[in-house]
């Protein structure tokens, strides 16, 4: 596949690393006070909320503005394939696979290799959305 993209233009494993780190855990802070409001309401909804808001959180930034904070620290963004911006739908396809590919530490090596194996630096949930993780 070529992109309008040079290989040094491609976000590295490290940036994409560090944009995780502050996403993870801004992320479930800002779950934690939102299911913990709504736990004062309703216990049952508590749980969803939760897990509705740490994936929202991707999902939606990247859909809006082509990154998630984190993205945005480390000076990455989501594209796609085109160089055009990220669609919703290629957002929460590329998304997806991260509630599996983040529930062990295997799964995060996993899609560390990936990247490494992916001549256009895309793991997993890249590939099936047709989208790049690019420098700005």
């Amino acid at each position: 596949m070529s992109t309008p993209y040079a290989q040094s233009q491609l976000a590295s494993v490290t940036a994409r690393g560090g944009a995780w780190l502050v996403d993870i855990v801004a992320s479930v802070a800002v779950a934690a006070v939102v299911s913990l409001a709504v736990g004062a309401v309703s216990a049952v909804l508590a749980d969803l909320v939760f897990l509705l808001v740490a994936f929202g959180w991707y999902v939606a930034s990247e859909a809006v503005w082509g990154h998630t904070p984190g993205k945005w620290v480390v000076g990455i963004r989501v594209v796609d394939t085109d160089g055009d911006e990220v669609s919703a739908v290629a957002a929460v396809v590329r998304n997806v696979t991260k509630i599996v590919g983040g529930a062990s530490l295997l799964l995060i090596l996993a899609g560390v290799v990936f990247i490494a194996d992916s001549p256009n630096s895309q793991r997993l949930g890249d590939r099936w959305a047709d989208t790049l993780v690019v420098r700005v």
